[in-house]
């Protein structure tokens, strides 16, 4: 069976956090309320820099941030059906955070009460999340 992920993206995108409005709405006000068009031009051209660099160099830095990297998966053996198949590895994007993001927030576990218990999600659903 394919593995389901705890939190149902169709349900964040109908309260309305995963809305693409919203989020250059956010970024336009982290930068001094700046037009959301001019923004979104910016956050499009990152976008486009980082596609660049990862089919030029297949390794993207992104500072205060961390890295994303292009890695090919192991070769592998599989069934398919009744038989066994040689599986070639596949390029699979992945995103390694700076160490400075992970201690802040396994940070945030330690703390006390409501506050360190809760997952930000669960808070925007009403709900725990196993």
């Amino acid at each position: 069976m394919p593995h389901t992920p705890p939190i149902d993206l169709r349900e964040l995108s109908k309260k309305g956090i995963l809305d693409e409005d919203r989020f250059f709405r956010l970024l336009s006000e982290q930068n001094n309320y700046v037009d959301p068009k001019t923004v979104k031009d910016f956050y499009m051209g990152l976008v486009r820099l980082v596609t660049a660099e990862l089919k030029e160099n297949g390794v993207c830095r992104l500072p205060h941030m961390g890295d994303m990297a292009l890695i090919k998966q192991k070769d592998k053996i599989g069934w398919a059906g009744q038989f066994q198949k040689f599986l070639i590895g596949k390029y699979v994007l992945k995103f390694y955070p700076k160490n400075a993001w992970r201690i802040y927030f396994s940070n945030l576990e330690k703390k006390e009460g409501r506050e360190g218990r809760l997952d930000p999600r669960e808070k925007k659903l009403g709900k725990i999340l196993e």
